[in-house]
């Protein structure tokens, strides 16, 4: 604990924002991966009578799962490293590059942490795709999860990009 103080108090304001926006962003995480991303529901309308065909709510997780139980396994595997694997390892070497700072290190983080938006684009390529294909038979309609995710997202990269920055002005 004492080496996490002292590193707190020899850091800039701009790695101490940086850290700070990092622990926020894993806090949406969680809820991020966990709670309802999207809703998907399909209807007929046959001789007047409107039948709904389906309708679905799924988190990140619950999705992974699914595809995983219909034999889709490498698409899990890519949603889990992008949505889980990658922010974890990452929140990993930014602790570990906190406490032993290295230029490259941070030049690293902040390449990774461009990919955490890899997730949402693709979720939001098939929101866009469902409702730009859909009719009043088709809806799509994107949960907190997706917002929660997105927030994550968002401040994980700015963490990065503010942590590499100031690494790469102490040379």
């Amino acid at each position: 604990m004492q080496t996490l103080i002292n590193s707190w108090t020899q850091k800039s304001w701009v790695q101490r924002v940086g850290l700070l926006l990092a622990i926020i962003s894993y806090g949406l995480l969680y809820p991020g991966v966990m709670e309802p991303i999207m809703t998907l529901s399909a209807s007929v309308s046959l001789f007047g009578l409107k039948t709904q065909m389906f309708h679905e709510t799924r988190s990140i997780w619950e999705t992974v799962e699914t595809l995983h139980n219909l034999g889709y396994s490498g698409v899990a595997v890519a949603i889990v490293t992008f949505s889980v694997v990658i922010p974890v390892s990452k929140a990993l070497l930014i602790i570990f590059t906190w406490l032993k700072p290295s230029p490259g290190r941070w030049r690293f983080i902040a390449a990774v942490s461009k990919w955490s938006m890899a997730d949402v684009f693709v979720v939001a390529i098939l929101v866009s795709f469902f409702t730009a294909q859909a009719t009043a038979e088709l809806e799509a309609e994107l949960l907190q999860g997706f917002y929660w995710f997105t927030a994550f997202c968002l401040l994980s990269i700015a963490s990065g990009q503010l942590l590499a920055y100031q690494a790469s002005t102490n040379k």
